[in-house]
C-alpha cells in the first residue's frame, strides 16, 4: 500500500471519529454562522478573498457555501463583489423580536384581564396552517378554581372557532373564500360551522367589529372571544382570547370580554409601535 493510500484512510478514519461525536454537519454549521457573523459585523460586506482569509477555508468550499446561502436569500451580493447579510436573516430577525416583543408587551394586560374577567386569557402568533400559543395567564380569583388552560408552545388549528374568524377576519375576501373553498372545514363538535357560506358570513362580521366570538364550536361545553393584534401596515401580529365554560362565559360576559379584549389589544398594539 502506498504513502499517499495510507494517509488518506488516516485522513478518513480521523473524519469518521469527528463526525461520529460531533455530527456530520456539524462543520458546515459553524462556518455558516461563522460567516454570517463576519457579515452582520462588516458595515459595508465583505469581498470573496476577504471571507476565505476570515474564515480559513478554501475557495471551493466557501463558493458552495456562499451559493447556497444565497439561494436561501441569507446572503445577497452587492456592487457586483462585496457580499452583505440578505433579506431573510432580516425577515428572522423581525419576526424573534416581534414574538419576544409581543409577550413582553401582552403580558401585564393579559394578567390583568384574567383577574378581571375571571377566566383564562390566551396570547397567540399564526404559524403557516396553526396558531401557536405563545402565552397563556389563568385568573387566580374568579368564580371557580377550575378553568380551561394550555401549555405555551400548543397549537391550536387555524379554523378553531373564535381564532379562525379573527384570522381569516384579517385576510382580504377573496382570499378567504379560496381557502374554504379548498379546505374542508373541520367538525370540532356539533356546534361546528361546516358550511363555507355559513362561516364565511360569521368571518365578515367579525372583520366589521374586530372581535370573533364562540360558543362551543371548537370545545364542547367552553366559548371562547378572540380579538386581533394589529403589527405594522396592519397585518396580523398577534391573537389575544378567552377561554372558559360556557355555563360562566356566555351573553352579557362574552361582549364585555371582548370589549376589554379589544382595548387591550390596541394598547399592545400601540406599545409596540412606539418601541420601533
Amino acid at each position: 500500500m502506498t504513502e499517499p493510500s495510507v494517509r488518506h484512510i488516516e485522513q478518513r478514519k480521523t473524519r469518521q471519529a469527528g463526525d461520529a461525536t460531533t455530527g456530520a454537519s456539524t462543520p458546515m454549521v459553524e462556518r455558516t454562522f461563522r460567516l454570517l457573523d463576519l457579515l452582520s459585523a462588516s458595515e459595508d460586506g465583505l469581498t470573496f478573498s476577504e471571507l476565505v482569509r476570515a474564515l480559513g477555508i478554501s475557495k471551493g468550499s466557501l463558493h458552495g457555501l456562499i451559493k447556497s446561502l444565497e439561494r436561501a436569500r441569507a446572503i445577497e451580493q452587492v456592487d457586483g463583489r462585496r457580499y452583505v447579510v440578505g433579506p431573510r436573516i432580516y425577515d428572522l430577525a423581525l419576526a424573534y423580536s416581534q414574538r419576544a416583543g409581543l409577550r413582553r408587551f401582552a403580558l401585564p394586560g393579559m394578567r390583568r384581564l384574567a383577574g378581571e374577567i375571571g377566566e383564562t386569557i390566551f396570547l397567540g402568533r399564526v404559524e403557516g396552517d396553526r396558531v401557536r400559543i405563545v402565552e397563556c395567564c389563568n385568573a387566580e380569583n374568579g368564580p371557580s378554581a377550575l378553568h380551561i388552560s394550555a401549555a405555551p408552545g400548543t397549537h391550536v388549528p387555524l379554523l378553531a372557532a373564535a381564532v379562525g374568524r379573527v384570522v381569516l377576519a384579517s385576510w382580504p375576501s377573496a382570499r378567504r373564500e379560496e381557502y374554504l373553498r379548498a379546505h374542508p372545514l373541520p367538525r370540532f363538535t356539533e356546534q361546528s360551522i361546516t358550511d363555507p357560506d355559513q362561516l364565511l358570513a360569521a368571518v365578515a362580521v367579525t372583520a366589521q367589529s374586530g372581535v370573533g366570538m364562540d360558543h362551543q364550536e371548537y370545545l364542547a361545553g367552553v366559548n371562547a372571544v378572540a380579538v386581533p393584534i394589529r403589527g405594522l401596515g396592519g397585518t396580523l401580529a398577534g391573537l389575544l382570547w378567552v377561554v372558559g365554560f360556557a355555563t360562566r362565559l356566555d351573553g352579557e360576559a362574552m361582549i364585555r370580554a371582548g370589549e376589554l379584549l379589544r382595548d387591550e389589544a390596541e394598547a399592545i398594539a400601540q406599545a409596540m409601535d412606539a418601541s420601533r
